[in-house]
């Protein structure tokens, strides 16, 4: 072989190998991996002390996985647990429909929803009402739902004024706090950020943001696909689609434990695609649903679980 031809050849394993690394470090940076292996091993490392005042997602393991939602064909967005009836309703964007599950997955009813448009996020406020985000106009909507509904109108409570670089980054889950009150808005990305409404439903929204802390990377999730509360200690879960993984949050905006949705970890047979919704029972099992027709459920061992320490919604 000549020699030109031979350095050329030993150059290229060279380059392959740079430009891996340059990709691996892009995607690194990008996905934050060094802020979220250090509060994951800070989580850990301080476990006696976060146990007691926490949900604690490493306790979690799934129970069902990848489970298909029988006449959802795709666009599986919201979730909420409805503690009235003991079942959860999932949201689909486009069809706007409403979906009633059983803790099982197994799907008891789909309603139509009429007046509004896509339809991302859904939560149980109390009764048969129910709360719904429009992503594309930042709209917020009612809905009633009883017992027998095939179909329902929804109203329009307020649009919010958000800055957002595309239609497909707006308000992308909204979440009933009933503890304080208030109702949970976020949006998805660019900017990521959470805020809490109080007065929505008598039409006049008083807006505050919720102080998520960035500083030394302790917000490391890319975007938030949902939201929701554990009513107990008052801290948030957030759900992020593309990191694949659910966040617990205290009061003050710091990490507390992680739920990674990754293959081979929480028992978990394949990485979730596409995590869109997130819900609590009382019981403190923990529900997730997948874009387009997925469902799984978490839960705690029982020498894992805290007796007399519900959940939140």
């Amino acid at each position: 072989m000549p020699l030109a031809q031979t350095q050329t050849s030993s150059r290229m394993p060279r380059r392959a190998l740079l430009a891996a690394l340059v990709v691996g470090a892009a995607l690194g940076v990008y996905f934050q991996l060094p802020a979220m292996a250090y509060y994951w091993g800070q989580s850990l490392r301080q476990e006696a002390r976060l146990r007691p005042v926490s949900l604690w997602l490493p306790d979690y393991q799934a129970t069902i996985q990848r489970r298909p939602l029988r006449g959802v064909d795709r666009n599986l967005s919201g979730l909420t647990f409805n503690d009235g009836t003991g079942t959860l309703f999932a949201s689909t964007n486009s069809p706007a429909q409403i979906v009633e599950l059983s803790v099982e997955g197994e799907v008891l009813r789909i309603i139509r929803v009429s007046g509004a448009q896509d339809t991302e996020g859904i939560a149980h406020v109390e009764g048969g009402r129910f709360l719904l985000s429009g992503e594309r106009h930042n709209a917020l909507y009612a809905v009633d739902i009883g017992p027998d509904s095939r179909e329902v109108q929804a109203r329009e409570l307020v649009r919010l004024p958000l800055d957002t670089l595309h239609s497909n980054l707006g308000v992308e889950t909204v979440s009933w706090d009933e503890s304080a009150q208030r109702l949970l808005v976020g949006q998805e990305k660019w900017p990521l950020r959470l805020l809490s409404l109080r007065g929505v439903m008598e039409g006049n929204p008083r807006v505050e943001p919720v102080w998520l802390r960035q500083d030394w990377g302790a917000l490391f999730i890319n975007d938030l696909a949902s939201v929701t509360t554990h009513v107990p200690t008052g801290n948030l879960l957030l759900l992020s689609e593309e990191s694949a993984m659910v966040v617990e949050y205290d009061p003050r905006g710091m990490p507390v434990s992680l739920l990674p949705l990754w293959r081979g970890l929480h028992g978990l047979a394949r990485k979730i695609p596409q995590p869109e919704g997130l819900a609590l029972a009382p019981d403190g099992s923990l529900f997730i649903v997948s874009e387009p027709n997925l469902f799984y459920r978490f839960e705690k061992p029982r020498a894992a679980a805290r007796p007399g320490t519900p959940a939140g919604e």
